[in-house]
């Protein structure tokens, strides 16, 4: 297509001069036909690809199967086996409360409920040693229990 120049006469026919004829419409045609490209101080700068985030393995120490094994010992009513696996959990995981808890628990269960409320106790004294306190925050649920295992064992 050849260029009109602005102060011609306008090819269609009028008589007008381009520039107060046609010009418009023909710009506005072809900023349509064109890619819409943000002016260059608008646009975003590329960016780059996120930093990849760092991967934390955990190590398997087998606390957690083990604790919650208690769980399904006592479930299914072998607390002797459960027993056993708290005594694990005090002896391989001395640094967690899982075994004063879950020997609590099936203690509990089994009826004797001073020995829960003396493992209660336990549980409560380990979470409220000033070295662990801000590590955990259930010492109210120890408490709790130690009260109900002692009105059970008639020691209330």
């Amino acid at each position: 297509m050849a260029m009109t120049g602005r102060n011609r006469p306008c090819p269609c026919g009028s008589g007008k001069k381009y520039k107060l004829c046609c010009l418009p419409a023909d710009e506005q045609r072809q900023a349509a036909q064109r890619p819409a490209t943000p002016p260059l101080r608008f646009m975003i700068p590329a960016r780059r690809p996120a930093a990849p985030q760092p991967v934390y393995v955990l190590e398997d120490d087998g606390l957690d199967e083990l604790s919650n094994s208690v769980l399904d010992l006592v479930r299914t009513g072998r607390f002797d086996e459960a027993l056993a696996a708290c005594n694990r959990l005090l002896e391989e995981f001395p640094d967690v409360v899982d075994g004063f808890e879950r020997s609590g628990m099936v203690h509990a269960k089994m009826g004797n409920h001073t020995l829960a409320a003396d493992f209660y106790r336990k549980a409560l004294d380990f979470v409220t040693h000033p070295s662990r306190c801000d590590d955990y925050d259930d010492a109210d649920f120890y408490r709790e229990q130690v009260e109900k295992e002692e009105r059970l064992a008639g020691l209330r």
